[in-house]
């Protein structure tokens, strides 16, 4: 049977960590779909940026929380940190073995080897984050900036 994937030849999944193959893991979304034992991934990559970006617990141990949400590449830091000056990775892969499950989430309950890992750097992105008073006061106590 042929599978239709219109014009979407790659899809992104971005991450804080490298590896060289991306494996499926359990997700813990907001609702059913957003909660499966796969690999998430998106056909526009600034989409995925928000999950490549090293958001920490605070503190950084296991007491410690992490609250953020984002929406078509913005991200809102509600609790945790970001180093302005860390790095993060996208994985672009082919779209045969990923199903499309809603606007702009694909699937794979399959590991998949990447064609390309983009290295990016956090301050090329800042722009894109919003820190609630919290997480605004934790990241300057931590890093030190103005």
């Amino acid at each position: 049977m042929q599978v239709d994937f219109g014009n979407v030849e790659y899809l992104y999944h971005g991450s804080q960590y490298l590896f060289d193959v991306v494996r499926p893991h359990k997700a813990y979304g907001e609702n059913g779909s957003c909660s499966l034992f796969a690999i998430y991934a998106s056909d526009v990559l600034d989409w995925v940026i928000p999950f490549a970006l090293p958001i920490r617990w605070f503190p950084d141990n296991p007491s410690g929380k992490r609250i953020f949400t984002c929406n078509e590449g913005r991200t809102t830091i509600d609790y945790g940190s970001l180093d302005p000056h860390g790095i993060g990775y996208v994985y672009k892969m082919k779209v045969e073995s990923f199903t499309k499950i809603d606007n702009w989430q694909w699937i794979s309950e399959r590991e998949v080897v990447p064609d390309e890992i983009i290295r990016i750097q956090v301050y090329d992105y800042w722009h894109t984050v919003t820190f609630s008073r919290e997480a605004e006061k934790i990241n300057r106590e931590l890093y030190k900036y103005q």
